[in-house]
């Protein structure tokens, strides 16, 4: 099997079943995000729990994923409200007296502005403002049949003056950092300042180790990528809340942007969002999502995550074993579009040049790594077959399990670059990955990444 891209789910009711999430790795998963947005800690803990149990049975490495919620408006608490186009709906700050929809900041109202078009449940709901007052806003609904409590409120083309971090995001950085979690997630980046403060908040908690994935999802993030890019450790395109404030005709376009700006910079970069959004309620799907994973492949993405499809769908092993299926089939057959880096140090010049050597002879790459960057150069440059990574450590294994090509196996702590190169492929002979007759390009670093031995050799 020839499969370079990586599967990302998220879980949710549809995947608090223990059975449900093994067969959900069986089938290829290799991270599990958990959207802090909905549950509690006691949920959050039973998902880990079941990951970690699961991912042991097998014996499989797969990266655990936060997702904060951020500065995020949404509407308050209350029994919900059927509506149908052309009703008015007058929408109220949470805490103002009167009748109406509660909206849980004033942010809100500080933003909209009479003629704007507001979305509510990533655009199930879209009204206009027609009269805009400090605590109160009267809105017309254009399309959409009910509002419900604690959904998300956009304006579209708008963003809330929010700081990046609120209370809740403070609280759940404790949660992360107490179950070691290897990625975060930061919703509705806007700035490489708000990876500064996301990062020192992490730092501060005990969770310096997890490596920051920023979600673009907004106009100040589109338009601030490149210095975004340049500060997270990967960049996630969040094409659902991008179609909230662009035209849809225009995600294409800043899904490719947004795209090579991670990659010339060489991290990792996920895709988000509608990927098989028909797996909600059916069991396979569509023609056109099928091409959309393959555009994906193309234009180079480590990986796809979905979101609804497996945390609330009828069918959430179908979707990863299809899109497992389906990326495979994108590997055998398109090859990511070449980016320049902007810049290249030598270890990644080095890393380029063993791709390149591996894909001109046909051979595999076998590296032993003691860091994160040493596996990420190699995975950043696409090579066209697995790589191969020893590590003496599970939690580089685990985050090294979401970017492109990357397939590692454990080796015993202590070892030098030599000794581990050699243990590496003893584990991969052992395993039948290698045999005699595989040609394979060796790369090994010394564990200050001074010296780097790279060889070309048929095992014998």
């Amino acid at each position: 099997m020839i499969r370079l891209a990586k599967v990302l789910v998220t879980m949710g009711p549809s995947t608090s079943d223990y059975a449900v999430v093994r067969r959900m790795l069986a089938a290829g998963a290799n991270g599990f995000r958990i959207n802090m947005s909905h549950g509690n800690e006691a949920q959050w803990s039973s998902f880990v729990d079941m990951v970690r149990k699961a991912s042991e049975e097998l014996g499989l490495d797969v990266a655990l994923i936060a997702d904060l919620e951020g500065p995020r408006v949404r509407l308050g608490s209350f029994d919900g409200l059927d509506v149908k186009p052309g009703d008015v709906v007058k929408f109220k700050y949470k805490d103002a007296g009167g009748e109406g929809v509660p909206v849980d900041s004033r942010a809100f109202f500080d933003t909209i502005e009479r003629g704007d078009r507001v979305l509510v449940d990533d655009g199930r709901v879209v009204l206009t403002a027609e009269d805009v007052e400090r605590d109160q806003a009267t809105l017309r609904v254009v399309s959409g049949s009910r509002l419900e409590a604690r959904k998300g409120v956009v304006v579209a083309g708008k963003e809330y003056d929010l700081p990046p971090l609120t209370d809740k995001d403070l609280k759940d950085i404790g949660f992360i950092a107490s179950k070691d979690f290897d990625y975060v997630m930061v919703s509705f980046v806007r700035s490489a300042r708000h990876i500064d403060v996301i990062r020192r908040a992490l730092r501060e908690a005990g969770a310096k180790d997890a490596k920051i994935l920023a979600k673009i999802e907004t106009p100040s993030g589109v338009v601030n990528i490149d210095e975004i890019a340049e500060s997270a450790d990967g960049i996630v395109v969040a094409r659902g809340d991008l179609g909230m404030h662009f035209p849809l005709e225009d995600i294409p376009i800043i899904q490719r942007r947004i795209i090579e700006a991670s990659r010339k910079r060489l991290k990792p970069v996920i895709l988000a969002t509608e990927i098989f959004m028909s797996m909600i309620e059916r069991p396979l799907p569509t023609r056109g999502e099928i091409s959309d994973v393959y555009a994906g492949v193309e234009e180079g993405v480590d990986g796809f995550l979905v979101t609804s499809e497996t945390s609330i769908g009828k069918y959430p092993v179908e979707v990863v074993s299809w899109l497992n299926r389906v990326v495979e089939e994108a590997n055998k057959n398109v090859r990511p579009r070449r980016v320049e880096p902007i810049t290249a140090g030598l270890d990644a010049r080095i890393s380029r040049g063993v791709v390149e050597l591996a894909q001109s002879v046909g051979a595999s790459i076998v590296a032993y790594a003691a860091d994160y960057d040493a596996a990420r150069l190699l995975a950043a440059f696409r090579p066209p077959s697995p790589v191969y990574v020893g590590v003496s450590d599970r939690r580089l294994a685990r985050l090294l399990s979401v970017l492109w090509g990357m397939s590692t196996v454990t080796v015993k702590d202590g070892l030098d670059e030599v000794k581990g190169l050699e243990e590496t492929e003893r584990e991969l002979r052992a395993r039948g990955l290698l045999g005699p007759g595989s040609l394979v390009v060796e790369l090994s670093w010394s564990l200050d990444r001074a010296t780097a031995i790279v060889k070309v050799r048929q095992m014998l």
